[in-house]
């Protein structure tokens, strides 16, 4: 009977489950349903938590159906989530207690205009390596602890459970038994010590966040708990948790210092391992890779675009013209001052520079431009956004290190080509591109106590590989973009040098 572990990856906009080969790190798809999202506000984003919940339950009871139809031993299952959205629910009812707040959306900005102008910002940076920004998990939860009466009347009554989407995933799987997160994600939730891997109680006090409403603190490869039959069927052992964005990266292979990858997804994130050592650069934040429990844990530094892929779905839904993947071919050669640019600032654009100003723009448009220099532009926007966040971290990486690329967007082999151009060195797109499933999926093995290689799960000799081309037509775009940023955006100062 073969061996199989089970992937329950929740991300922005869907939830889907796959099944790995245990030996072999072959993978099926089994089940994905849709996530919706709810904008009560401008700039405010939510989610129901029953529905996330309900999905991933309702994905998770597929896989195992097929498994035990094709006749695989479930071995062990583990949860990849969108990182930094904030959960509140009751202890004793398992109930949410308002709708997530999800991480793209703002409604917390009086919490982290007041936290600067308290003076706290150096406090959260320095001992969370996070910024004092709507993005991250802790001003929600303030927010929520001021603005929600039933969450304050929780807190006060010891009856609050806070956690983002993973911990509010195993309480729920588990029947209500559970209440715990991993260290990759809690490194997101600006209460953690990235030093030590526990909540830190200065920073509870001084955010006013009740330190007894978050979940337990866990190496992302150990025994969570096991899934109660009455919500999933059967019992499985949940040994494996991780943030998306830190699954993907372990899901690459990029499991020692120096390596990195690129995720086009929804948002547009390159992350690099630095080992056990933290370092910290204005523009970027610094989080927890992962732990196993028994060796120091693995950091990673990271920037993040708030919209990459969603640039090219917008552009899809507004024109009415269908994404293209076929814009291989060199563009037309025209000088840069000459070309179509996309600065895809719809809420805030995100790191390294962090643009004061406010809404997407599209410029350099004349009476014969095309919806294909249009998109192509778009595309061109999101390497741009690429290869800003690796310029900013790179020089912590070896010069022959590869990037690693993974998300719908990777599929695009202009994008990945224009990308290696841009650094002068090989982008790597891995046959499949589920690096997130893998990630957790490996995690999985780990906290059963085996040993996976780095490349468990993928067919590297598949690979496609793009390698960087004399070409001067992404070179001038990228100089003539950022340009354009600082004229129409605003651009904050550069970044300084890393600090350890």
């Amino acid at each position: 009977m073969t061996r199989v572990v089970l992937a329950l990856d929740c991300g922005t906009h869907a939830v889907r489950s796959i099944v790995f080969d245990a030996d072999t790190g072959r993978s099926t798809i089994c089940a994905s349903e849709d996530i919706p999202l709810h904008f009560p506000r401008a700039g405010w984003v939510e989610v129901d938590p029953e529905v996330v919940a309900a999905s991933a339950i309702r994905v998770l009871r597929s896989a195992l159906a097929w498994a035990a139809n094709s006749g695989h031993r479930v071995i062990g299952l583990g949860i990849a989530d969108m990182r930094e959205t904030a959960f509140a629910w009751s202890r004793s009812g398992q109930q949410p207690l308002y709708p997530g707040v999800m991480w793209m959306s703002q409604q917390s900005e009086p919490v982290v205009r007041r936290w600067r102008d308290q003076g706290l910002e150096p406090l959260i940076r320095q001992r969370t390596g996070l910024s004092n920004d709507t993005f991250f998990f802790g001003s929600k939860v303030a927010w929520m602890l001021e603005h929600v009466p039933i969450v304050r009347a929780a807190a006060e009554a010891g009856d609050l459970a806070v956690g983002t989407v993973d911990a509010w995933l195993v309480n729920r799987l588990t029947g209500g038994q559970v209440h715990r997160t991993d260290v990759s994600n809690a490194s997101r939730t600006q209460l953690l010590d990235l030093r030590t891997g526990r909540w830190d109680p200065e920073l509870g006090i001084a955010l006013g966040i009740p330190l007894d409403c978050l979940p337990e603190v866990m190496p992302s490869m150990a025994p969570y708990g096991v899934t109660h039959p009455a919500v999933c069927g059967q019992e499985v052992p949940i040994t494996g948790v991780l943030a998306d964005q830190q699954a993907s990266l372990l899901g690459h292979g990029c499991e020692t210092r120096g390596t990195a990858k690129a995720t086009f997804g929804t948002s547009g994130v390159v992350s690099l391992n630095t080992g056990p050592e933290i370092l910290l650069q204005d523009g970027l934040v610094t989080s927890i890779g992962w732990g196993d429990g028994r060796s120091p844990l693995v950091y990673e530094i990271e920037g993040s675009a708030f919209h990459s892929g969603y640039t090219m779905s917008w552009m899809s839904e507004h024109t009415g013209h269908p994404v293209r993947f076929d814009l291989a071919d060199d563009p037309p050669e025209k000088a840069a001052g000459d070309r179509v640019y996309v600065l895809p600032s719809f809420t805030v654009m995100g790191a390294p520079r962090w643009p004061k100003g406010r809404g997407a723009a599209i410029t350099g448009l004349a009476m014969d431009t095309t919806t294909t220099e249009i998109m192509r532009a778009g595309v061109e926007a999101m390497a741009f956004q690429a290869y800003d966040l690796f310029a900013a971290i790179g020089h912590a990486t070896d010069d022959t290190t590869e990037l690693n690329v993974d998300g719908g967007g990777a599929g695009n082999d202009f994008l990945c080509g224009m990308l290696a151009d841009l650094l002068g060195r090989e982008v790597v797109r891995p046959d499949g591109g589920e690096l997130t499933s893998v990630g957790v999926a490996k995690a999985v093995l780990r906290g059963l106590g085996e040993q996976t290689e780095p490349y468990w799960g993928q067919d590297r000799a598949a690979a496609r590989r793009f390698r960087p081309r004399a070409n001067r037509y992404a070179r001038e775009g990228y100089e003539r973009w950022v340009e354009l940023i600082g004229a129409i955006l605003g651009e904050s100062a550069a970044a300084p040098a890393l600090q350890s």
